[in-house]
């Protein structure tokens, strides 16, 4: 050790602490920055003529992961956590909700992604001049076999809107309770566009998410729900709306009446629905992926949550 140096020792750490020991008077600070950026991210929302595009959505879903990531790491800190035991208990109730709505995207995304294969097939046999008749069954299972959305909105609208943040929390906040706000807040933005470009939720449904001023991620979190709000169409997500028209132009081709340039519109029809129906299933699987994603990341903060309460109860025995 240099003479010109001074051992770090209890008592000079207790009057001359480092800076590194003191507490931030602003612990969520970087939570918050990071938050209002990846809020930004989302800006602009894809023109797509139906609705939101899945491209968008996976990445909606996810900066929630991610800001759900974050979030643990301050409910983590028992310096922050053990404070508020109320704000992990309600948490503890409201991540269920989140859970529950993974699980019913998913099992809709896996519907879709069924609906592929018989989509591929039926293109398949359309490139065999010997199989026609066979082709446009398999393009008619193919039209059966469409999942209704409205269903989807049924299963998970009252998840979604459970996943709302309560009221607004006024004055003196902990530091988890405004980190858990946020997330609740984010989860009912993210989970309400997924919901209402795969399910056909209503766009009033939507509107009504917004969070208090007071919270410096507020105007750009009100942004990117008026955005979504705005953008939002009675159709399906611009890949999914895409295979659809493709598909309705073969069948038309198809049916139509034979004639010396038929072969060529099939064939043209045919490359186009072939393209429609690749870009469909890698919307659908990236977004399969990215809610999986998502449930990792919303079992963690979970487990995290549950944790820090246990600690908390603990130390008050």
């Amino acid at each position: 050790m240099f003479l010109s140096e001074k051992a770090a020792t209890p008592l000079t750490l207790l009057f001359f602490p480092s800076k590194s020991s003191l507490p931030s008077p602003f612990p969520t600070l970087p939570f918050d920055q990071a938050l209002v950026a990846g809020l930004h991210s989302l800006l602009p929302i894809p023109n797509s003529p139906s609705s939101i595009p899945l491209s968008w959505l996976c990445r909606a879903v996810d900066f929630l992961a991610l800001t759900l990531s974050d979030a643990a790491a301050l409910i983590s800190d028992p310096s922050l956590s053990g404070s508020d035991r109320a704000a992990l208990a309600g948490y503890l109730d409201s991540s269920i909700a989140l859970l529950d709505t993974c699980n019913a995207v998913a099992a809709h995304i896996n519907r879709l992604l069924r609906r592929h294969l018989l989509l591929r097939f039926a293109l398949h046999l359309l490139s065999s001049p010997d199989s026609p008749r066979r082709a446009r069954d398999a393009v008619a299972e193919w039209d059966r076999d469409r999942p209704p959305r409205r269903a989807l909105h049924e299963s998970a609208g009252m998840l979604v809107r459970s996943l709302a943040p309560g009221d607004h929390p006024c004055g003196k906040i902990s530091a988890v309770r405004r980190a858990i706000y946020a997330v609740e807040a984010v989860s009912s933005l993210v989970a309400g566009a997924v919901i209402a470009v795969l399910g056909g939720c209503e766009k009033g449904d939507f509107a009504r998410i917004s969070v208090s001023g007071e919270f410096p991620w507020a105007e750009a979190f009100n942004k990117v729900v008026e955005a979504v709000s705005s953008e939002l169409g009675e159709g399906l997500a611009g890949e999914l709306e895409a295979a659809e028209a493709s598909v309705r132009r073969l069948v038309a081709v198809i049916d139509g009446e034979d004639g010396g340039e038929k072969t060529e519109r099939l064939r043209s029809a045919l490359k186009d629905a072939e393209k429609a129906a690749e870009e469909m299933k890698d919307g659908s699987d990236r977004l399969s992926n990215a809610v999986n994603r998502l449930s990792r990341a919303a079992l963690r903060t979970r487990d995290t949550a549950l944790q820090s309460f246990r600690i908390g109860l603990q130390k008050c025995k």
